[in-house]
C-alpha cells in the first residue's frame, strides 16, 4: 500500500514552516472568536446557528493544526 503522506510530513518542522503554521493558528483563533461573538449578537436563529457551527468547524481546524505542530515540533 502506498503512503498517503509525503516523508516530509514526519520530519521536524523548519522554522519557516512553523511560522506559517503559527500564523494559520492565529487566523483560526481570530475567526473562532469573531464567529462566537457574531453568534452571541445575532438575533436571527438560523444565522446564529450558522455562526456557531462555523466556529465549531474552525475550532476543529485549529485543534488539528495545533496537534500537528506539537507532534512535529517534538521531533516524533
Amino acid at each position: 500500500m502506498e503512503d498517503i503522506y509525503p516523508s516530509e510530513a514526519f520530519e521536524t518542522l523548519s522554522s519557516k514552516n512553523l511560522s506559517i503554521l503559527e500564523d494559520q493558528l492565529s487566523h483560526e483563533s481570530l475567526i473562532i472568536s469573531k464567529l462566537k461573538q457574531y453568534s452571541i449578537q445575532c438575533r436571527d436563529s438560523e444565522i446564529k446557528n450558522l455562526c456557531s457551527n462555523l466556529a465549531d468547524k474552525h475550532k476543529k481546524h485549529y485543534n488539528a493544526l495545533l496537534d500537528y505542530v506539537i507532534s512535529r515540533s517534538s521531533g516524533n
